[in-house]
């Protein structure tokens, strides 16, 4: 008996253990090389702002320089993260709206993509249908 209840509290603690999902939130901030030039910065010199607190990738390269940010919350909005206020070349604290030229929130982004495809998909199978109907008369 005892043996059954501390394989059971085993499993229990296991089971709400790993079924916790950890929600995170990804924005994607995209710059123009000439609003960085403004600032004399760079997007690694924003990311630094951030590197402390979160998961953060910078890239660039031959297009438009870009910085990936995961947060550890789900209840962060576009405008939360504009208002974080990041350090631009001279040591200015200025906020990321007016450095960034565009944040874009990657999982709101994936549901209006899954929407926009189901939707599609909807139609799609409406002119099947509406096909077949006019191929039985």
């Amino acid at each position: 008996m005892r043996r059954a209840l501390v394989s059971i509290m085993i499993l229990l603690f296991s089971f709400f253990s790993f079924a916790k999902e950890k929600k995170e939130k990804t924005f994607l901030i995209i710059f123009h090389s000439e609003e960085l030039k403004q600032y004399n910065s760079s997007a690694a010199h924003v990311e630094l702002s951030f590197l402390d607190s979160f998961e953060t990738r910078s890239y660039s390269g031959n297009s438009e320089t870009a910085l990936l940010i995961t947060v550890p919350f789900i209840d962060w909005s576009i405008c939360e993260m504009g208002n974080a206020l990041v350090i631009v070349g001279d040591d200015r604290l200025v906020p990321l709206s007016e450095v960034a030229f565009r944040i874009i929130d990657l999982e709101e982004s994936q549901e209006n993509f899954r929407a926009l495809l189901s939707s599609t998909e909807d139609q799609k199978s409406k002119k099947r249908v509406s096909n077949t109907i006019r191929l039985s008369l």
